[in-house]
């Protein structure tokens, strides 16, 4: 980054933070001292950071002390990661279960990554995705489950970026009528279903969802040759939608267990699977590349 970018303020702020992260409760003059900052510079911070909530200035004293609201800050990921770790051995049972690969992508940014995934585990798999995989939100069946259940300012805000990114994968952004076409269906049907006419693969994914809040999309790959009828709707949207629902309810578990022995506030509250409907909608671009979630 040029340096005439980097809001110097801002780094002063994070520093101050990482340091009463790792020495506890100290004063201004501490704080200056210790990161060769004007003492106004460290008040101002420190005050600032007081006045917002994640700092508390302790009563008859100089001292400063982290409060409880500076979890909020690390909150997604620590919700991204107890995600994953509850989805594992779900995923692995259901993988062995109905054959096909399954993956859990999270959003980064305007792309969807691969954080679980079964394709190594199963011959039915035409590729395998490797755990990191990045794929563009307007080109995975997850990207759209995320889409449809998120916020619509944060909605806005990601199709905007696709719409700005240079990867022609992401040019189906600049089709808001096909888009909100597809985000409306997902949202009102509860699953999404990619087909890519000049691929053998398709997916069909549901989102996870914990208190209205997506955390990203179970997503189910195959053979299309290998669907006969209504079989993906019939069957494996069930399948998907009882297992979303089984990492769902595990994850509220999980943070409200966490939450009362301290471990920090639950990320999201109580869990509920929303509703869930059949859908399917069939996108066919012969521009388009391989499909990965």
């Amino acid at each position: 980054m040029n340096p005439r970018q980097e809001v110097k303020s801002l780094k002063k702020a994070l520093r101050i933070l990482g340091y009463l992260n790792q020495h506890g409760d100290a004063t201004t003059s501490q704080v200056a001292g210790a990161l060769g900052l004007p003492r106004s510079t460290a008040n101002r911070i420190l005050e600032t950071f007081a006045v917002e909530g994640y700092l508390q200035k302790l009563q008859h004293s100089d001292y400063y002390r982290l409060t409880s609201s500076v979890q909020q800050l690390s909150s997604g990921y620590q919700a991204e990661n107890l995600l994953i770790e509850i989805a594992a051995p779900i995923l692995a049972e259901l993988g062995n279960r109905i054959g096909w690969s399954v993956s859990v992508l999270t959003p980064r940014g305007c792309d969807m990554v691969v954080r679980l995934t079964t394709s190594f585990d199963t011959s039915l798999a035409l590729d395998r995705y490797a755990i990191g995989l990045a794929v563009p939100m307007m080109h995975a069946t997850s990207g759209f489950c995320y889409l449809a259940t998120c916020a619509d300012q944060e909605r806005e805000r990601l199709l905007e970026l696709c719409r700005q990114s240079s990867d022609p994968l992401h040019r189906l952004a600049q089709n808001r009528a096909r888009v909100g076409f597809l985000i409306d269906l997902v949202r009102s049907r509860g699953y999404s279903h990619l087909e890519f006419q000049q691929y053998r693969e398709g997916n069909i994914g549901v989102p996870l969802i914990c208190d209205v809040r997506p955390l990203g999309g179970l997503v189910m790959r195959y053979i299309k040759s290998a669907m006969k009828g209504n079989e993906l709707q019939e069957r494996f949207v069930p399948i998907l939608q009882e297992t979303a629902a089984e990492i769902i309810e595990r994850f509220r578990h999980r943070t409200a267990e966490r939450a009362r022995i301290g471990f920090g506030r639950a990320t999201h509250g109580a869990a509920s699977a929303q509703s869930q409907k059949p859908y399917t909608a069939k996108i066919a671009d012969a521009g388009f590349g391989a499909p990965a979630g």
